[in-house]
């Protein structure tokens, strides 16, 4: 049997369902938690939170480039959030 070689496929976080809904949602929600909160909304961690979420994964929002020696193909890996509550860099298969 010969070697298989890994392929590189980054997610494509923009158009998972949860994203789509949170970009679609998010503002309506915190306004409404402030309003139904007498202004004081959602705690400000949570609200960082769901906004780091929208910019993981998002090439737009940065880029690493890596460089197989080997081969010399490029690879451009958008940045990881990194957040603690729903980081979709960290789901298996993601």
């Amino acid at each position: 049997m010969g070697c298989v070689v890994p392929v590189y496929r980054p997610r494509a976080a923009e158009h998972t369902v949860l994203h789509q809904v949170v970009a679609e949602h998010l503002e309506t929600f915190l306004a409404s938690v402030a309003e139904a909160g007498d202004g004081v909304g959602v705690p400000q961690f949570v609200e960082r939170e769901f906004r780091k979420f929208l910019t993981c994964g998002v090439f737009k929002h940065g880029v690493a480039r890596f460089r197989c020696e080997g081969c010399g193909r490029e690879h451009l890996v958008p940045f990881s959030c990194k957040g603690r509550a729903w980081c979709p860099s960290a789901v298996a298969g993601g």
